[in-house]
């Protein structure tokens, strides 16, 4: 018997845990993004957070063309009248919204000034996207919070840029603390009990192998 399906199963949960516990993001620390308003009011089209505070997710049945603008102001997202949603490959937003927290290289070629290069990146009316402007970009918690980390708080109050047929549009909404709930994972004592049982399997195999 090979040690190897044993040996690899248990190392990948030892790695996984950390990484694991590093992508609750924001509501695993207790952030909560909300919309308050979206301005005009249109019928047919929905907007809210997903995944606490993590992504934004528009969906546009008002028969209408909006547009969602990125951080310079620049064309990001077209939720066009029939359906589609097509992104602009010259925006920033679009390789600052990557990863949580915008650590992607941009290329030169994107910029506010740049042409749009719309490409399609949905079929259908709805579309889920990162968005900085509505979560806490850093893992150091804003002063408030660490200094009470046991009270809730208001963090910040944001707004999304749009349009709307050609007329402006705005989301606008809420980013808030509530003290996590304790929770029984902790990777810093999982490691080790999985590091006991890797050391476990390996004593078993050896002493099988020698009896065998």
């Amino acid at each position: 018997m090979s040690l190897r399906p044993v040996a690899a199963a248990l190392l990948a949960v030892l790695v996984a845990c950390p990484a694991a516990a590093g992508h609750g993001d924001g509501a695993a620390r207790g952030y909560t993004s909300t919309v308050k308003t979206v301005t005009p009011k249109l019928d047919g089209l929905t907007v809210q957070v997903v995944q606490g505070d993590d992504q934004l997710h528009v969906r546009n049945d008002s028969g209408r063309e909006v547009v969602i603008m990125g951080y310079e102001g620049e064309p990001y997202l077209r939720f066009q009248a029939d359906g589609d949603v097509l992104r602009n490959a010259n925006s920033p937003a679009t390789y600052l919204n990557e990863d949580r927290f915008g650590g992607a290289d941009v290329p030169a070629s994107a910029s506010k000034q740049a042409t749009p290069r719309w490409e399609q990146v949905a079929r259908g009316k709805a579309y889920d996207w990162h968005d900085h402007r509505i979560h806490w970009m850093s893992t150091i918690d804003p002063a408030k919070v660490r200094e009470a980390r046991d009270q809730p708080h208001h963090v910040f109050d944001w707004k999304v840029p749009g349009t709307v047929s050609g007329q402006p549009l705005a989301i606008a909404g809420s980013l808030d603390y509530e003290p996590p709930p304790e929770s029984s994972f902790n990777p810093i004592l999982i490691a080790p009990v999985v590091a006991l049982a890797l050391a476990g399997a390996i004593f078993w195999w050896t002493r099988r192998r020698r009896e065998s």
